[in-house]
C-alpha cells in the first residue's frame, strides 16, 4: 500500500512542489509588507546603504524584535523544505540564511526612499536570525515531511497533487485576520475600485444603505458566512482522496480560521474584543455553512469544484454589494495599528486578492475534472 502511494520506495527523496510555492508567495508578502505602503517614493539624499552603519533607532522596542525574528522564521523553514533533497544538512539552514539576508537588506536598502518607513540594520540582523532559525528548525524534519514518515504517508494517502489549490486552502485561515465587516467577507474591493468607478460615473453600491436595518444586516452576514465556508471547503475537499477523514479536516480548516480570527481582532483591538466578530449574522452563517459543507462535501468529486465556484461568485457579491455595518466603521475609528502597519497592509492585501486566486484555482480543476469510473 505503501509503496503504491509513493511511485517507488518509501525513502525515495522528492522534492514538494507545494513548498516551494509556499515559498515563493510568503517571499513575496514579505516583500509586498517591507514596502507598504508602496506610495511617497523620494531621494532623501542617503546613500540606500547608509543604514548598515546607521546607530540603533529610538523607537525600537522588544515587540519589534520579537515581530521581526517571528516574520522570517517561516521563509528560513520554507527555504529549506522547498530546497530538498538538492540540500542536505547544515546546506539548507545556510541557504536560507543568506536569502533572508539578501531579501531583508533589500528591503532596507529600498526604504530609504519611503520617508515614512525607517531602515535599520538591526532589523536585518534580527530578519536574518529569524530565517536562520527557521531553517534549523525545519532541516531534522524535511525528509520525514517530504520523502518519509508518517505524515508524508498521510500527505500522498489523502490529498491528490494540487500543490497551487492546497496553497491558498493554507492562506485561507491566514486571510481571516484582516478585520472585515464579514465574517469570512474577503475580496472586498470597493476601497480600491471605488475611485476608478466614481471616474466612469459608475456605482459599486447595489443596496441602499438607509434600507439596511440590524436585521437585513443579520441576513447579509449570514449568507455570505456560509457562501464563502462552503466554497473554501468544497475547494478543499476537491483535492482530497478517498481515503482522506474529509469531515474532520474540513472542521480543523474552520477551526483554524477561526482560531486566527480571534488572535488578531483581540491583538489588533484588545483582548475584550476578541470575538466581538461573533454576532448573530456569524453563528447562522457558521451553522448554515458547516451543515451544508459536510453534505455537499460527500457528492460525487469532480461536481465539487464546480459547486464551490457558484459559492465563491456569491460570497464575493455579497462582500463587494452589501454596505458597511456601522458597527464595523465605529470599529475601525478605534483601531490604532501602530506598530503593526506593515503587517496590516500586507493583511489587507492578501484579504482583498486570495478569493480571486481561488476562483482560478477553482476553475483549473473544475475543467479537468471528470467522473469517477
Amino acid at each position: 500500500m505503501a509503496s503504491s502511494l509513493y511511485s517507488g520506495k518509501p525513502w525515495h527523496a522528492r522534492t514538494s512542489p507545494l513548498a516551494r510555492g509556499a515559498c515563493l508567495v510568503y517571499l513575496l508578502l514579505l516583500l509586498y509588507s517591507g514596502l507598504a505602503p508602496w506610495s511617497g517614493w523620494r531621494d532623501l539624499g542617503v546613500g540606500p546603504l547608509a543604514y548598515l552603519t546607521a546607530p540603533v533607532p529610538r523607537h525600537l522596542t522588544t515587540f519589534d524584535l520579537i515581530v521581526n525574528v517571528l516574520a522570517y522564521v517561516p521563509l528560513g523553514a520554507l527555504v529549506v523544505l522547498a530546497a530538498h533533497p538538492r540540500l542536505r544538512g547544515v546546506l539548507g539552514p545556510i541557504v536560507a540564511l543568506l536569502l533572508g539576508g539578501l531579501l531583508s537588506g533589500t528591503i532596507e536598502a529600498a526604504q530609504t526612499f519611503l520617508p515614512s518607513r525607517v531602515p535599520s540594520n538591526i532589523d536585518l540582523a534580527t530578519n536574518m536570525a529569524g530565517a536562520l532559525g527557521g531553517g534549523l528548525l525545519a532541516a531534522p524534519f524535511a525528509s520525514s515531511l517530504i520523502d518519509r514518515g508518517r505524515l508524508a504517508e498521510l500527505r500522498l494517502r489523502w490529498f491528490d497533487r494540487r500543490p497551487t489549490l492546497l496553497l491558498l486552502i493554507a492562506l485561507w485561515p491566514v486571510a481571516q485576520a484582516y478585520p472585515g465587516p464579514m465574517l469570512f467577507g474577503t475580496g472586498d474591493t470597493r476601497e480600491s475600485l471605488g475611485g476608478l468607478l466614481s471616474v466612469a460615473g459608475w456605482t459599486h453600491a447595489l443596496f441602499d444603505a438607509s434600507a439596511f436595518g440590524p436585521a437585513e444586516f443579520v441576513l447579509a452576514e449570514a449568507f455570505v458566512t456560509a457562501a464563502a465556508l462552503l466554497a473554501v471547503g468544497l475547494g478543499f475537499a476537491s483535492a482530497m482522496r478517498p481515503a482522506a477523514p474529509r469531515s474532520g479536516l474540513l472542521v480543523a480548516l474552520l477551526v483554524a480560521a477561526l482560531a486566527v480570527k480571534g488572535l488578531t481582532q483581540g491583538l489588533l483591538f484588545g483582548p475584550e474584543r476578541a470575538l466581538a466578530w461573533l454576532t448573530p449574522g456569524a453563528y447562522g452563517g457558521l451553522a448554515i455553512g458547516t451543515m451544508a459543507l459536510l453534505a455537499a462535501s460527500a457528492g460525487p468529486v469532480h461536481w465539487r469544484p464546480r459547486f464551490a465556484l457558484v459559492a465563491l461568485v456569491a460570497a464575493l457579491a455579497g462582500a463587494n454589494l452589501v454596505p458597511y455595518n456601522p458597527y464595523y466603521l465605529a470599529n475601525l475609528q478605534d483601531w490604532r495599528q501602530g506598530s503593526l502597519l506593515n503587517f496590516i497592509a500586507l493583511m489587507n492585501w492578501l484579504s482583498m486578492l486570495w478569493p480571486y486566486a481561488l476562483g482560478l484555482a477553482l476553475a483549473a480543476v473544475a475543467a479537468t475534472a471528470r467522473p469517477m469510473r
